[in-house]
């Protein structure tokens, strides 16, 4: 099915657009429009006055997913100089921002945020990296460039791009929603419930980094666990 507001091409059982979030009707044509000499590029055969609509919705389910700090905060970051949409980093405003949040707070805020699993592999990752160094360089040569450093360019990590992984998992989570539930009031319902915040998250996930960085010291550096 092919949306009458973009043309983007989605399966014929969602509700709403992939690109643009526009509701999509049964009725709706299921073949592209024709190519003709005028209107022979996907581009030019979008009206001009749909452009805003497209910018509306994709701004509307953003705004649902994300809470509150959309229209104060992320708006500005993901969208400094581009139309909101639904594409991760299209032309780069997504990831050229800094988020303090996730600098001074680095897997908590990925938690409080419900990035449960951008957290997981981070830690697991970091961790790794922290071990390998460990074995690499032996206990005197680790500890003369000391843990603080390392989890300093952990944290500038999860700044600089802190808020290319909330868009990211922003847009992923409407495109599921869209795709599972054709009503727009069941759709907003769903983001703010999937979206949004929560400190139990945040709380939840410290502790379970802090466990999985213990267990896998233990694991894997057992002579070394009690001095680091």
């Amino acid at each position: 099915m092919f949306c009458n507001n973009c043309n983007q091409e989605n399966s014929s059982e969602a509700g709403f657009c992939s690109k643009c979030g526009h509701q999509l009707s049964d009725v709706q044509a299921q073949t592209p429009p024709p190519l003709t000499a005028v209107n022979i590029s996907k581009d030019a055969q979008i009206p001009q006055n749909h452009s805003a609509s497209i910018s509306e919705n994709a701004d509307a389910l953003l705004a649902a997913f994300v809470g509150k700090k959309y229209d104060d905060f992320y708006r500005n970051k993901w969208f400094k100089d581009s139309e909101p949409r639904l594409e991760v980093n299209n032309d780069g405003s997504s990831i050229h921002s800094f988020n303090i949040a996730g600098l001074l707070l680095g897997t908590s805020w990925l938690c409080y945020r419900k990035m449960y699993l951008v957290a997981f592999f981070i830690v697991l990752g970091i961790n790794a990296v922290d071990l390998v160094l460990m074995h690499l360089l032996g206990m005197e040569a680790y500890s003369s460039i000391g843990q603080t450093s390392f989890f300093v360019a952990w944290a500038v990590l999860t700044g600089l791009l802190g808020n290319y992984f909330y868009f990211s998992h922003s847009v992923k989570n409407i495109k599921k929603v869209m795709s599972n539930t054709a009503d727009p009031a069941t759709v907003e319902q769903e983001l703010v419930a999937k979206g949004g915040t929560s400190w139990v998250g945040a709380i939840v996930g410290s502790i379970l980094s802090v466990l999985l960085s213990m267990g896998m010291s233990y694991l894997f550096a057992p002579d070394w666990f009690w001095l680091v």
